[in-house]
């Protein structure tokens, strides 16, 4: 029987939505869901759930704050709920996951889509998000000198007419 994480990064309509394709493709199997606080009481009414885990951070997932009581347990599969196709949006849990012992991760789309991603695919996320951002900013450093210079001539202009 396969132990199964939850990482509630979704609403609970999603997740109502997901939960069928979840059993089906891991049955027979133990889920436990890993939610905010708040989100606990919602979570009971779920029969398919055996455990819920409170993630004790007012803030959204972040791996820098692991769970202490996640720490001792190994799960076979990890699953990320997405509210779209990609996964685009929710790369602060992919890398929370990181901190949740485990064989497998896999992210649950939209559409109950589920799809491997790997530590090395985290990784390699973070590095083009990297990239992306250090070509932001040094494009930001060279435009806004001209984009200043274009500004105050126009401004010139208009203040002429």
């Amino acid at each position: 029987m396969k132990n199964i994480l939850i990482i509630r990064s979704v609403s609970f309509q999603q997740l109502d939505l997901n939960l069928p394709a979840i059993k089906e493709k891991y049955a027979p199997c133990n889920i436990s869901l890993l939610t905010h606080e708040h989100g606990v009481k919602l979570a009971e009414k779920y029969s398919d759930i055996e455990n819920i885990y409170v993630y004790p951070y007012k803030s959204g997932f972040n791996v820098a704050d692991k769970v202490k009581e996640l720490a001792n347990i190994n799960f076979d599969v990890v699953v990320v709920p997405v509210t779209n196709i990609n996964g685009g949006g929710f790369f602060n849990v992919l890398k929370f996951s990181k901190c949740i012992n485990t064989k497998e991760r896999v992210m649950c789309n939209v559409v109950s889509d589920i799809k491997d991603f790997t530590i090395r695919k985290i990784y390699w996320m973070e590095f083009k998000t990297v990239i992306m951002q250090s070509i932001s900013f040094l494009a930001t450093i060279i435009l806004s000198p001209v984009m200043l210079i274009l500004l105050l001539l126009t401004l010139k202009e208009i203040k002429k007419k």
